[in-house]
């Protein structure tokens, strides 16, 4: 059977990138070579750890009108953002900043999932193709940022890494009635800067989720805000990111209402 676009369904389709390799000026002294660290979570397991070498990690899985059209334009539109918080500059983020962003960190948390290609998946298709609809990211959707102390790279991590972890259960609305509920935590470090896509469903799914001790570390992407300065807090302690990553652990019930 052959596959289709993730996001359009359509044919033929040809390799991505996971990461794009633009990236690369963000970490002028670190070769294309270095390997990046990726980590998946499962409802049936403990983590997984991948490992595959920076910027150059692909996926078949987009076909060529995604990737040299809306795709190739949003890697574009998001240079002039990322690139400074990868290197730790202050950076003014507008609404509309706020919003290329918030929508290439959909794009590339996907991506990642399409690498981990788990069973059952790790995220719903319908994600990938409401993304590829509207080219922002859903309602249900909540889109952070934040700002990790830098690794050293020689010795250290990997300059780049990523956790996705995912959940599955069964819950019930108000009245009663059964549902199954879906949350995916995708947590991207690409030098300095740190963004996370929370995306839970089904549609219509309304939730809050809080941070914690750590509000002061984390900013707000989506849902837009007004115009604000990155980067907040510096989030220096191991067990600073984890909190940061693992958002829902501090999330007590009631959590759905649809």
């Amino acid at each position: 059977m052959a596959r289709s676009c993730v996001f359009c369904g359509g044919t033929p389709v040809t390799n991505e990138h996971v990461y794009p390799r633009w990236l690369a000026q963000g970490f002028p002294e670190i070769p294309p070579t270095e390997r990046a660290i990726m980590v998946s979570h499962s409802d049936h397991g403990g983590p997984r750890r991948h490992s595959g070498r920076l910027l150059t990690t692909q996926v078949k899985a987009v076909c060529e009108p995604c990737n040299s059209g809306w795709m190739s334009a949003l890697e574009g539109r998001v240079q002039p953002y990322l690139l400074p918080m990868i290197k730790g500059e202050i950076t003014e983020l507008s609404p509309e900043a706020q919003q290329v962003l918030a929508t290439w960190t959909v794009k590339t948390a996907l991506m990642c999932q399409v690498f981990h290609a788990q069973e059952p998946p790790l995220v719903p298709a319908e994600l990938f193709t409401d993304l590829y609809r509207d080219q922002a990211p859903a309602n249900e959707m909540k889109v952070f940022c934040a700002y990790r102390m830098q690794p050293n790279y020689l010795n250290g991590p990997s300059p780049i890494e990523h956790r996705s972890m995912p959940s599955r259960n069964r819950d019930r609305t108000d009245d009663g009635q059964e549902f199954e509920r879906w949350v995916t935590v995708v947590t991207i470090r690409i030098g300095y800067a740190v963004l996370q896509l929370v995306a839970a469903g089904p549609k219509g799914l309304r939730y809050e989720i809080g941070h914690g001790d750590f509000s002061p570390y984390v900013q707000t992407l989506w849902p837009l805000q007004e115009t604000f300065s990155w980067p907040p807090l510096a989030l220096k302690r191991i067990s600073e990111y984890d909190a940061f990553a693992d958002p829902f652990s501090k999330v007590k019930r009631p959590f759905p209402q649809l």
